[in-house]
């Protein structure tokens, strides 16, 4: 095929991503907005030798799992991926994609749990990151295109809070007011590069962070009392300074301008303080659903000792913290274990220690000093657990391992090796954090072979 061409073809099936995928006389073309089975027209828009990029122009034989979108953002910002498909079909398509993973890379052949789906679908994410720039002479605020950094604005995003949005329009405002420039990433030029929103839903507590690319801001006071007349509850306003060239939103250095510091929220009950940098599921509910999931695994009968690495501010291994002997948390950003000290001290509980550290270089010392857990929790980033990591939880042999991931890929690649050092993966279940977007998270229950 040819850029430019028009085809009428049939999708059989999607990519990770959740494009539809369809071929014509050997040739693959990934659509996005279609779905399994349609019949439909599209225009090629990008064409290489074997494969290439449709845009859908007409559905002639639509789906019935085809719903119109909800999101007037829809296949617009590239965030979501599948407001255009009933959230059922989103569920078995992500269980789906969990399982042929683990099949694929990590050679497992097991069936899955299905995957738990979330009550709500809109307005669930408690964190934002509106990147701001200059369109069309005017400082504009909203999300990437899709495979660029074009900022898509106008319109509310149907996945945050409607107040996101209303922060992010008087924010515009307050630049405007101000004269303050936008960031140009071509030039480097401009102030502001970010607003950086995150909410407690159970609090309604609101922490707004906006990022500058200086190393000062004079107008830092003035934003923070202005903000906090227009949204009172605002709890914490923080000014970020980013004057590196890079695609990284938060800089090294972040200053406190109003607020002790952190907001708070609740989970499971227990009552958590969030800092900017800390690391915090941007679904509450759904987390709460997950963390269930891990504490089931985990199997907690009081007599255990239990490591979670890469814990950020301690909410996984606290929540079960009450059912276990000990509970010793690893991570590596500061602000995080100092919330997380925090966090069991305020939720009254005596029996967890954090450390600051690298999850591996953690796990190498609890392995020569032959410190023993009955079992391991791990969280890591996308990037999954590196071969070092793995090594030390299988020398401190723990009687199980509950591993919370947020790609399927790295999970599939480390379950993997885990099996080859003496483990077996009894149990996957993905849990659906993020839906109407391509990601999911899953839980994986692994135990030693020689039983407990």
């Amino acid at each position: 095929m040819k850029k430019n061409e028009k085809a009428i073809v049939k999708i059989e099936d999607y990519t990770d991503e959740g494009f539809g995928i369809a071929r014509a006389e050997g040739y693959v073309l990934f659509v996005p907005g279609t779905v399994a089975g349609e019949e439909v027209e599209v225009l090629v828009v990008k064409a290489g030798k074997r494969y290439g990029y449709g845009k859908l122009l007409r559905v002639l034989s639509p789906s019935p799992w085809r719903e119109e979108p909800a999101c007037p953002l829809a296949q617009r910002c590239g965030g979501c991926a599948f407001w255009h498909l009933s959230y059922g079909e989103e569920l078995r398509l992500k269980a789906a994609r969990v399982q042929e993973q683990l099949r694929r890379i990590g050679g497992l052949e097991l069936e899955i749990s299905p995957a738990v789906g979330a009550a709500e679908q809109t307005g669930y994410r408690n964190k934002a990151q509106f990147p701001i720039r200059c369109v069309k002479g005017r400082a504009c605020g909203g999300f990437y295109a899709p495979g660029s950094h074009g900022v898509v604005s106008g319109a509310p995003c149907a996945i945050q809070p409607a107040v996101f949005n209303e922060l992010l329009n008087w924010t515009l405002g307050f630049m405007e007011r101000y004269g303050l420039a936008a960031y140009d990433e071509g030039e480097r030029t401009g102030l502001v590069r970010h607003l950086y929103l995150r909410r407690g839903e159970a609090t309604q507590q609101i922490m707004v962070c906006l990022v500058v690319n200086s190393r000062t801001f004079a107008q830092k006071e003035q934003f923070a009392a202005e903000v906090r007349a227009a949204f009172p509850q605002t709890a914490a306003v923080f000014i970020n300074y980013n004057d590196r060239d890079t695609n990284v939103v938060l800089g090294a250095r972040t200053e406190s301008v109003y607020g002790p510091g952190y907001i708070e929220d609740l989970l499971l009950g227990r009552r958590y303080r969030i800092a900017p940098q800390s690391f915090y599921q941007v679904n509450r509910r759904q987390t709460e659903v997950l963390y269930t999931r891990a504490i089931q695994a985990a199997a907690p009968t009081g007599r255990e000792r239990v490591l979670e690495l890469y814990c950020g501010i301690g909410t996984i291994g606290l929540s079960l913290a009450g059912q276990c002997r000990e509970l010793v948390g690893v991570e590596i950003v500061p602000e995080a274990v100092e919330n997380a000290m925090e966090n069991a001290r305020r939720n009254g509980i005596e029996n967890a220690s954090f450390l600051c550290a690298d999850a591996k270089e953690a796990a190498r010392r609890f392995a020569a000093e032959g410190r023993s857990f009955e079992v391991v929790i791990v969280d890591p980033p996308r990037k999954g657990c590196d071969a070092a990591t793995l090594e030390a939880i299988c020398q401190i042999a723990p009687q199980r391992v509950v591993y919370i991931s947020c790609n399927a890929a790295t999970l599939a690649r480390d379950l993997k090796t885990l099996e080859e050092h003496g483990f077996k993966t009894r149990s996957v279940t993905p849990v659906d954090l993020f839906p109407r977007t391509r990601h999911i998270e899953v839980c994986a229950l692994l135990e030693r072979k020689n039983g407990r």
